[in-house]
């Protein structure tokens, strides 16, 4: 029978329990990790995770009963709460750490919603990882309800500036689901449309429209989130036949690519209707683009003991930008620069000292930056008889970077610096 948590759990307890169980565990096997530990913690009280158990306790707490009612929509309890705590009306939680406007307009509950307008909640707060309002997530989730009463409150129906640059209709429109009820409301209120609203809404007369304005917008790019396709990439990918011959009637490249190297023909799947493959052939697009099932990246994951210091690390000693992270605090999160994508994961997958190989343009320069940055280097550039002149950069957790770009004359007689 599993063990009963205390009657007011505690996370701080709980971690500690866990790295007091990793010793006992590396008594008899050094190799083991931290998410065994957890994870035989978290079976004790019977929870088939750590993540499950973390979240368990988390709803245990006032945050976490706040948070909790206004994802479920219990807008009784979630007034009772607030009442009792009005200083917690600005915290946020849940997956991506929302505010809580946004998860009762995600989760359609309109009587929370109306409770906190009513608190005075800011109606165009952005979360703080898309930078998006409560209204581009019932847009998102085809709350009508909610995102007309958003509106009435004084929401930006346009709500441009969100990481995904599509603004509010993009959110009803470009991703999985078309939200046609909320994307016609939004058009019907004045909401500005965008061309690939317009594609995905399969809108002709709009798509003209917006063209004849600015010819431009052919050779739009959507944001990073999106691999900054093209409108005629977003029109393979949404399967739509017409709208793709109508935007090379109006002068669609076919050999633009995303920033992946894919062409619109490299979305072309076996369950794309076979017309769009023709069209995009007669109008020049490389057969060879098509492939069954194409192979797009591969990004590492690296262990490391403390994600958001690893953060730190990469985007102030190394020149990465911070893509995202998640959990509270976070657990596991995105770095990149330019096309190098890494995955940081705190405590279980990976394991320590791994080595990776980045090609750059000019790894002098970089050695300079790195130099200047604080960054540890293991090695400065050194030619090396492969015909590439690397340097060796560490992180905090010991993971290894041979950072290299083509040698700049003979081998210089040195060994590579494999010493842990």
């Amino acid at each position: 029978m599993p063990k009963a948590l205390p009657a007011q759990p505690n996370l701080d307890w709980l971690k500690k329990s866990a790295k007091e169980r990793l010793a006992e565990l590396r008594v008899g096997e050094p190799a083991a990790k931290l998410h065994q530990a957890q994870l035989e913690i978290a079976r004790e009280y019977g929870f088939a995770s750590w993540r499950a158990l973390k979240a368990h306790v988390d709803t245990l707490s006032l945050d976490g009963q706040i948070v909790a009612a206004a994802v479920q929509g219990d807008a009784r309890t979630l007034a009772r709460l607030l009442g009792e705590h009005p200083s917690k009306l600005a915290i946020s939680g849940g997956q991506w750490n929302r505010p809580l406007l946004h998860l009762a307009a995600e989760g359609g509950h309109l009587n929370c919603v109306e409770l906190l307008l009513g608190y005075g909640v800011d109606v165009n707060e952005r979360d703080r990882l898309d930078h998006a309002t409560a209204l581009h997530w019932a847009a998102q989730d085809g709350r009508l309800e909610v995102a007309k009463r958003l509106v009435d409150a004084g929401a930006d129906i346009d709500g441009a500036g969100d990481e995904h640059e599509m603004g509010v209709i993009g959110w009803a429109t470009c991703f999985r689901t078309v939200q046609q009820e909320v994307a016609d409301w939004l058009l019907a209120r004045g909401a500005h449309p965008t061309i690939f609203a317009a594609i995905a809404l399969d809108r002709a007369d709009l798509v003209r429209a917006l063209v004849k304005r600015d010819p431009r917008l052919l050779s739009r790019q959507m944001s990073r989130f999106e691999r900054r396709r093209t409108p005629l990439h977003f029109a393979v990918l949404k399967n739509r036949p017409e709208m793709v011959e109508l935007l090379l009637q109006l002068g669609a490249d076919p050999t633009m690519k995303d920033d992946r190297g894919n062409t619109a023909l490299s979305y072309a799947s076996p369950q794309t209707d076979p017309r769009i493959a023709e069209l995009l052939v007669a109008a020049g697009a490389d057969p060879a683009e098509q492939t069954a099932n194409r192979f797009e990246s591969a990004v590492p994951i690296l262990n490391v003991k403390d994600v958001p210091a690893s953060i730190a690390y990469y985007v102030e000693k190394l020149g990465f930008l911070k893509e995202w992270d998640w959990g509270t605090p976070p657990t596991f999160g995105c770095v990149h620069r330019d096309q190098v994508r890494i995955f940081l994961c705190q405590g279980s997958q990976g394991c320590p000292g791994a080595w990776m190989s980045i090609f750059v343009q000019d790894v002098d320069a970089l050695y300079q930056d790195y130099r200047r940055r604080g960054a540890i280097i293991r090695q400065e550039p050194t030619n090396f008889p492969w015909g590439v002149r690397e340097m060796n950069v560490e992180d905090l957790d010991g993971h290894r970077f041979r950072m290299g770009s083509d040698a700049t004359g003979p081998a210089d007689g040195k060994a590579l610096n494999e010493a842990p």
